[in-house]
């Protein structure tokens, strides 16, 4: 099983495609496959991302349990 890429890595990888896209020198073919390949990382970055931020908006209570995460004005 392949092992799966960091956030960061992920990132790093999007730019390199989209700089590649904005050279403007690559095929029709080239760019097709580059764009998809950019939305399937956009998309696994976002839904890394929701989850992340579903952990924070979290705190541990004094027994250990998760709750919501509430401010209180």
């Amino acid at each position: 099983m392949a092992k799966e890429k960091k956030f960061e890595d992920k990132i790093k990888e999007l730019e390199e495609i989209i700089s590649v896209l904005e050279n403007g020198e690559v095929s029709l073919d080239e760019s097709i496959k580059k764009y998809t390949e950019a939305m399937k990382l956009v998309k696994e970055c976002d839904l890394e991302l929701k989850d992340i931020e579903t952990k924070v908006n979290k705190i541990v209570d004094e027994n250990g349990n998760l709750e919501d995460f509430e401010v209180n004005e």
